[in-house]
């Protein structure tokens, strides 16, 4: 069966995945073992390993002497030794032998394994991931595949039991039981945010990332991901929802499409004040059309309040492309909600955005005689008065990353600006000469 076909036939199997377990529920046993049987043989332990070069880090840094490879003849040398890297867990939730997991788990991966409930170890390949939701889509094949029955989040009560399965300190498939103790959290882990959280006093340890948390019917409810690292008994899933959406976005294009609103905005800085404004509305884009204006305060989206232009970026990045969101924003006193439609960002718009927000234009760095790559991309022309120029950058400079992300083509420039552009800001590396610089910018 060719991808394309497969991939269909997986995205209408996330409606309605076959179940692990097809027995009906023994009444002699409790809810939660019978909950448990239904799940318990599609969640699978992930373990990851990486190649390990070592090698002695030169003055610069590792970082900084890999951007400078280009200038020296030759490497320095080392061995490179596979080593085990993490344990984790994962759910198949489909007959096609797709994996949901998290996307820390797997992301310093260079082979991949999966172990099943029967024994098996199977080498899994990555479809696609999403580290702003830190989900990831791996791939099994092999025969008679069980696969988890997903639920729905968008009913769950405060008090109702949730059941944790998983891999944690490495014994493999573990079993705990508690409580939902909070919906819509937000967590704060790593220097990150992260909204929406499904929170819950099933204990959840390190291996547990990854496994499902299910309701008292065994329907998978959320995906476990994080533990409140001051206390005991606070656990962290991401809503089955949300994680259902993503997958399908992944199991069809391979990522989770950028979603264009055409909007920049900011934090409400009156005090006492909550909310965001508008700063600044792409012209032509779905914002625009949508009646959006530079100015206006967006107070709500589908519904549930923002807070601040952190948590707006993350809840954005849950509208799949094509779909419609509800805004409810300020105007001139007069409060209106609105659709806002969604459409995939054109790759080609990123030097329009860049020439209008900051002032830059890019091109092709051009291949040096007797080079056989060349990285990065160039500074063509920096507009007169702009931020760009107001920092100091010049033509000729190099941009070797956008947010830690190399860059070695235009296209590369303009995916990262893209990905950039989620979290409404831009680090660019710039080189010029043997220097190295970074350089921030909001967009």
């Amino acid at each position: 069966m060719s991808r394309v076909h497969r991939v269909v036939l997986a995205s209408l199997v996330l409606a309605a995945a076959v179940p692990a377990y097809a027995g009906a529920p023994d009444p002699r046993r409790s809810l939660v073992v019978n909950a448990v049987d239904r799940v318990k043989n599609a969640v699978v332990n992930v373990s990851t390993q990486e190649y390990v070069r070592q090698r002695v880090p030169g003055p610069a840094g590792e970082l900084f002497e890999s951007f400078f490879h280009d200038f020296y003849e030759a490497q320095q040398g080392g061995e490179r030794k596979l080593t085990t890297n993490s344990l984790g867990s994962g759910l198949i939730f489909d007959a096609q032998g797709d994996v949901l997991t998290n996307f820390h788990v797997i992301a310093r991966g260079a082979r991949i394994q999966v172990g099943l409930a029967d024994g098996r170890e199977l080498e899994a390949t990555v479809v696609g991931t999403d580290p702003d939701s830190d989900l990831a889509v791996l791939h099994v094949s092999a025969p008679n595949l069980p696969a988890a029955p997903l639920g729905s989040s968008s009913d769950l009560m405060i008090g109702e039991t949730a059941i944790a399965i998983g891999n944690p300190f490495g014994l493999s498939h573990s079993v705990t039981t508690g409580v939902l103790s909070a919906l819509h959290r937000s967590v704060r882990a790593e220097g990150r945010s992260f909204y929406d959280f499904i929170q819950t006093d099933a204990a959840i340890n390190p291996g547990n990332s990854g496994g499902p948390l299910l309701n008292i019917n065994g329907d998978v409810v959320g995906i476990n991901t994080a533990i409140y690292a001051e206390g005991h008994g606070i656990g962290f899933a991401i809503p089955i929802d949300r994680a259902r959406v993503l997958a399908q976005e992944i199991l069809a294009h391979g990522e989770v499409r950028e979603a264009w609103f055409g909007l920049s905005f900011s934090d409400v800085t009156a005090p006492g004040s909550h909310g965001v404004v508008v700063t600044d509305v792409d012209p032509a884009s779905p914002a625009a059309h949508a009646g959006v204006h530079a100015g206006d305060v967006v107070s709500a989206l589908n519904g549930s309040p923002i807070q601040d232009a952190e948590e707006l970026r993350y809840m954005l990045r849950g509208v799949p492309v094509g779909l419609s969101a509800q805004l409810t924003v300020d105007h001139a006193g007069t409060a209106s909600t609105m659709a806002l439609s969604t459409a995939e960002f054109p790759t080609a718009a990123v030097e329009e955005l860049l020439a209008r927000r900051l002032g830059l234009e890019v091109s092709e760095v051009a291949r040096r005689a007797g080079r056989a790559t060349a990285h990065g991309v160039v500074v063509r022309a920096i507009h007169d008065g702009s931020p760009a120029a107001h920092v100091g950058l010049m033509p000729g400079d190099v941009v070797r990353a956008v947010n830690s992300l190399e860059v070695g083509t235009l296209e590369d420039f303009r995916r990262a600006v893209m990905r950039a552009r989620r979290g409404g800001t831009a680090v660019l590396l710039i080189q010029r000469g043997y220097t190295l610089e970074q350089i921030e910018f909001p967009l």
